[in-house]
């Protein structure tokens, strides 16, 4: 890909990355959610201790859910990330070459 090239990729998935960030984040706090209203049931259930609340929220199987959604959302939000900062390592070094065959250039003259 030419430097403009991968300068529009950046500009064109500026959105995709930060609604994949937005989606990480609310994934985030589904998780905290769902911990607080397991815990609140174990605690309706007789548990007092809120260790003892935690490692039951923790074991339930309610809480794979959003945990695993958490981690679906994580991964597309990195590599869309990556995939940003690789194209902008290549506008980095294609900068780097222009430069070097300038110096090279005026080197010469």
């Amino acid at each position: 890909m030419t430097p403009e090239q991968n300068a529009e990729f950046i500009y064109n998935n500026a959105s995709l990355y930060a609604q994949a960030k937005s989606e990480r984040i609310g994934k985030e706090l589904a998780v905290k959610i769902t911990k607080s209203i397991l815990m609140q049931h174990a605690q309706k259930n007789g548990v007092s201790q809120l260790s003892a609340q935690e490692r039951d929220a923790l074991a339930d199987v309610e809480f794979l859910i959003p945990v695993k959604e958490l981690q679906e959302a994580i991964k597309q939000e990195e590599e869309l990330k990556y995939k940003l900062e690789a194209a902008r390592l290549s506008i980095d070094i294609w900068r780097t070459r222009e430069a070097s065959e300038r110096l090279a250039i005026r080197s010469h003259e």
